[in-house]
């Protein structure tokens, strides 16, 4: 349940980033941050990485959305997010207007598979991840919804089969031709899969954008997001799926890295995950993973919670290991821009982040 000692105390320590979002989303005080808006839009930091948000000059114009790299969609946009930012705001819709643009010319076609041409299944893939990553930044605007809504009913269609079988067997891999070296250990996905249903198994941006769809309050969209989320959130979807999905081929005989899973970071123990591997990564997916009622009620958020309750304060506050707030150049999805966009050199940066993220988690919780 959320801690309102907490969040006052965040309105009087934070900077403008999370001093915004305490008031936008968890108080619900929408009139008081509309007030700090300019004092948000201000910040050095909002201002660095609303600059980074619109396609590069002289960066690929085709595919700017992917990639490692801080000035690629998916890590400016992701970054924004953390910092408060939304479309309703007249500068960043200004910045995503190439991205909207693109989403409201996508060709007509099964949504999951909206290419054919020469870049296949990387077309399929940007598209997907483009649409998904927007509707985190802009849910209301239609044709962002519309083409999620397609996304939506595409994965329905897959998942509600519960079936995990989606791998080639040993015989019908060994009629793969021309497989790239460093591939050839890897997992292949069935061609037909794609061939008929596009890229019909969710992957990581999938996570992001399908939580918007409940502020819809469609009881018939409900229930295909809760289909979804119910098929990634079980033992057997954890032992089936090989990290990173494993690779496609698509016709001309190219092959694709399939790139992020939806795996739940530690699924199987998430204290040894936190302590022993990549914390910024599952503190990362918690905050969109948590959006899902089904996802709440798993042992995974329990045994998330209980862990990260060993970091309260004698003052009911919470201080995580400063490394779990990662802020480095990679990609946001594995949790390289953690940061909630507290100036670094505050003495209680790390104290302020940590409580701002759990008062998010229990927010969610309580819902």
């Amino acid at each position: 349940m959320l801690d309102i000692k907490a969040c006052e105390w965040l309105l009087e320590k934070a900077d403008a980033p999370i001093r915004y979002r305490v008031l936008r989303e968890l108080l619900d005080e929408q009139a008081e941050a509309t007030s700090i808006e300019p004092e948000l839009m201000a910040n050095p930091t909002v201002q660095a990485w609303l600059a980074k948000l619109p396609p590069q000059s002289g960066s690929d114009t085709r595919f700017p959305e992917h990639g490692s790299f801080d000035h690629l969609l998916e890590n400016a946009l992701l970054k924004s997010v953390q910092l408060g930012l939304h479309a309703k705001i007249p500068q960043v819709a200004q910045a995503i207007a190439f991205y909207l643009q693109k989403v409201e010319n996508a060709p007509p076609g099964p949504s999951r598979n909206k290419y054919e041409g020469a870049y296949g299944f990387y077309d399929s893939f940007i598209y997907i991840m483009t649409v998904n990553l927007l509707a985190a930044l802009a849910p209301d605007d239609r044709f962002v919804l519309d083409n999620l809504l397609g996304c939506m009913d595409s994965l329905h269609g897959f998942t509600s089969e519960g079936s995990y079988d989606i791998y080639v067997d040993d015989k019908e891999r060994a009629t793969l031709k021309g497989i790239p070296t460093v591939w050839k250990e890897r997992r292949f996905i069935k061609v037909e899969l794609f061939a008929n249903a596009g890229v019909c198994w969710p992957l990581v941006y999938d996570i992001i954008g399908l939580s918007t769809l409940y502020a819809l309050r469609d009881p018939s969209v409900d229930e295909k997001v809760n289909s979804i989320i119910a098929y990634i959130s079980n033992d057997q979807f954890h032992q089936s799926i090989a990290d990173g999905y494993g690779i496609i081929q698509s016709p001309p005989k190219k092959y694709h890295s399939m790139g992020w899973d939806p795996k739940y970071p530690g699924w199987s123990d998430v204290g040894g995950y936190l302590h022993n591997n990549n914390a910024s990564k599952l503190l990362f997916y918690a905050l969109y993973i948590a959006k899902y009622p089904l996802a709440r009620k798993t042992r995974w958020f329990a045994d998330l919670l209980s862990c990260l309750s060993t970091y309260k304060t004698p003052d009911n506050r919470y201080l995580f290991p400063k490394s779990w707030l990662s802020e480095k150049q990679g990609y946001a999805v594995q949790g390289k821009h953690l940061s909630f966009g507290e100036d670094r050199s505050k003495r209680n940066w790390a104290e302020i982040e940590s409580t701002f993220y759990m008062q998010l988690l229990l927010h969610q919780g309580s819902k």
